[in-house]
């Protein structure tokens, strides 16, 4: 077997085309939204739901993810050990990735930036396509369009509508299950079910408290938020070496 095998079948799902255009970007409500701000988004594709256990799984079983070529030199090094782990045994695996794998349409968890670069840049190869992480901006205007909805549904919070600890759920469900968590471009899970990392570097606001080292954004809501974490402005930061049981991604997808 060689790393473009196509007897796996690498897939990014169903997607949705983003149209070019203006929104208004942030809130008044955080610091980390602020400004409120017009932001210009060239047109793009994304993935309308987080990747899932069995998409991820085609790349642990077809053995791509053990090669370096797929690896940014960071995330080799992570990968490794050679970088903190925080406390991951097996980092060759999601963590948690026994039980994960029992539950093949939920999306993949318990993963690193560095993880999901790595499957961005195998699947690009497998597809010819370009696939990345998407930037905060599109990530946002995918959730929200270009009329500033606080969540991708419209203005008012309805539990019933997604999966945040409102709904009472406390764990992920199969991605794109809930009809209701869908935004003004048929984008799912958006606002809750898992967080999701983009590609964007994040700089603290002033005074903020961070872990030490380069950030990254994540952003939408999780099964393990509350209503103000699925809003469409909210933003989180983590070291891209972070993991949880409730961070995920999605990708984008565009010509080369």
């Amino acid at each position: 077997m060689t790393d473009l095998d196509y007897s796996y079948k690498a897939s990014i799902g169903l997607t949705k085309r983003i149209p070019s255009g203006y929104f208004h970007m942030g809130s008044r409500f955080h610091p980390r939204e602020h400004p409120m701000r017009p932001v210009y988004v060239a047109e793009f594709e994304i993935a309308h739901a987080a990747v899932t256990v069995s998409q991820y799984k085609v790349f642990l079983e077809s053995k791509a993810n053990r090669m370096e070529r797929w690896w940014s030199q960071e995330g080799w090094v992570w990968v490794n050990g050679d970088l903190d782990g925080w406390g991951r045994e097996n980092r060759w695996l999601p963590d948690g990735w026994e039980i994960q794998s029992q539950r093949p349409y939920h999306p993949v968890v318990g993963i690193t930036a560095f993880e999901a670069e790595a499957y961005c840049a195998w699947l690009s190869a497998q597809r010819k396509k370009a696939v990345r992480l998407p930037t905060e901006e599109e990530w946002e205007y995918a959730a929200r369009g270009d009329d500033g909805r606080p969540f991708p549904w419209g203005e008012l919070f309805e539990a019933s509508l997604t999966n945040t600890l409102e709904s009472g759920r406390f764990d992920t469900v199969d991605a794109a299950s809930i009809a209701g968590d869908c935004s003004p471009f048929g984008v799912m899970d958006m606002a809750g079910n898992v967080q999701e990392w983009t590609s964007s570097q994040y700089a603290p606001a002033p005074g903020e408290e961070a872990p030490p080292g380069p950030l990254r954004g994540a952003r939408g809501g999780s099964f393990n938020d509350t209503i103000y974490g699925a809003r469409t402005s909210y933003r989180r930061a983590y070291p891209p070496g972070y993991f949880f049981p409730f961070l995920g991604f999605r990708a984008v997808e565009e010509d080369r």
